[in-house]
């Protein structure tokens, strides 16, 4: 039997061996090649709920905003959550894009500006000024800005205020650390004293009296007023003074001791007494300042006192962490709105077209404004949702009543009562004292709360329910 033997095509073989080289060097190539996707830029920012949150919907409101623009881009967002004191810092020295780039939400000044590029606002923070309703029940009245003379405002380390209310309030503060003892402060109506190695005499009261800071917080009449504490022993400060300390106070407090006076106020020390004392106090604050700045700050904190924080941050700081303290709270009619902004570092070279380019994109979100909003609208729902309770009704029934809330009033109106539907979410401001202490006498019994869904939703309208008609997610 013939057999037929088949030759090989030289220049098939010589093909098939190109086409392999070729497939090899592709797979090498593409194995070399770095990964296609989006850049990664690195972001700080603290906990300021309900605009920026690790545990937030969205990390969010702010950080909505935040990241929307830089995805536009071209970037994912790596957002990093520490102190605020660290958030800045980190940004302000970082030199590289493979470090903190910017930081946020910031108010701009000038100080600020030295060290950083600031972007157009990325959203308006409502700012309230909150009130004790016991205390200083008259600030609800507040409705403009010059009304703050009339006032002290407790200050926080790292908090700026607008022209518009900052105007109202001493170069030179003695700072509280943050919004809960903020409010803490407001709770207790806590005054301060002077303590220093050197007694006043009054012509230097009336060379404080008549300065330029004086004058522009109108404290003159104040400051005058200033006077020793009788009796006042030293060593109620420190047994191991070997000078005698006076003490002093605003005329507007009244301490039967000098004991009474320490255990009821906030102490402010001269640096004489700083440098050779050992101060021992369970105050909130003890303070050091050059007598001349003491004096003009006891006498603008014998004024009645206000706290200013954004409305919906001091909000939810009372329901979710002081719920006890909630109830005590209101908050004026004034509103000052403060446009919040990123910040990036100038040590950063490629920073300055970066905020250029983040400018670009956000101004062209801003310009359509449902866009915007509905970003808004939607990670504060989110919030607002991740914190509601349920409404539920007894006996069966598929609806729950609830009366209207007057806030200035703090009373709920009989006469206005509304139905929701059973499963309803609501977002309560104000828990009932049942909820928090044994007290015998109640003065708030009912859960006032706004509804977030159904025909009657909104945000600034209040009720009240019973406490059984609430339960929480």
């Amino acid at each position: 039997m013939n057999t037929a033997r088949t030759k090989s095509n030289p220049m098939i073989m010589v093909s098939l061996i190109v086409a392999l080289l070729l497939l090899i060097a592709a797979i090498v190539y593409s194995s070399s090649k770095p990964a296609t996707g989006p850049k990664v830029i690195h972001l700080s920012s603290g906990e300021w709920a309900p605009y920026s949150g690790e545990s937030l919907p969205q990390k969010g409101i702010a950080s909505v905003i935040v990241t929307s623009v830089f995805e536009q881009m071209g970037y994912r967002v790596d957002l990093q959550f520490m102190p605020w004191s660290i958030a800045q810092s980190k940004a302000e020295l970082s030199q590289q894009d493979s470090q903190i780039r910017g930081t946020y939400p910031y108010i701009k000044t000038a100080e600020r500006e030295n060290h950083f590029y600031f972007s157009e606002p990325i959203i308006d923070v409502p700012n309230g000024i909150f009130f004790h309703l016991k205390h200083t029940p008259q600030a609800a009245n507040i409705s403009e800005p010059s009304e703050l003379q009339n006032y002290a405002v407790i200050t926080l380390a790292g908090y700026e205020y607008t022209p518009r209310l900052g105007q109202y309030i001493p170069n030179n503060t003695c700072n509280f650390k943050d919004t809960l003892q903020g409010f803490e402060i407001l709770d207790a109506n806590q005054n301060w004293i002077l303590i220093s190695e050197k007694k006043l005499i009054q012509r230097q009261l009336v060379e404080v009296a008549s300065s330029a800071e004086a004058k522009r917080l109108k404290l003159t009449e104040r400051v005058l007023q200033v006077k020793q504490v009788n009796p006042f022993h030293y060593n109620q400060i420190d047994p191991q003074h070997s000078q005698p300390l006076y003490a002093y106070q605003s005329s507007e407090q009244q301490f039967h001791s000098g004991s009474e006076l320490i255990e009821n106020s906030n102490l402010i020390v001269t640096p004489d007494v700083a440098s050779k004392t050992a101060i021992k106090s369970n105050q909130p604050t003890v303070c050091q300042m050059p007598i001349n700045t003491a004096l003009i700050w006891l006498a603008y904190t014998s004024k009645p006192k206000v706290f200013i924080e954004s409305q919906q941050v001091g909000e939810t700081l009372l329901t979710q962490s002081m719920p006890t303290l909630s109830a005590k709270i209101g908050f004026a009619k004034y509103v000052d709105y403060v446009p919040h902004s990123v910040m990036f570092s100038k040590n950063n070279p490629n920073n300055l077209s970066l905020r250029n380019q983040f400018n670009q994109v956000l101004d062209n979100l801003k310009s359509n404004p449902q866009a915007y909003d509905s970003l808004l609208t939607q990670v504060a729902n989110e919030i607002d949702m991740a914190d509601s309770v349920k409404l539920v009704s007894t006996g069966g029934s598929a609806l729950v009543e609830g009366q209207r809330y007057d806030p200035q009033s703090n009373r709920c109106s009989p006469t206005e009562v509304f139905t929701f539907p059973k499963g309803s979410k609501a977002l309560v401001r104000q828990w009932p004292e049942i909820f928090l202490n044994n007290a015998r006498i109640l003065t708030q019994q009912k859960v006032i709360a706004s509804v977030l869904n159904g025909p009657l939703a909104s945000k600034t309208t209040l009720y009240c329910f019973e406490p059984t008609a609430v339960q929480l997610q």
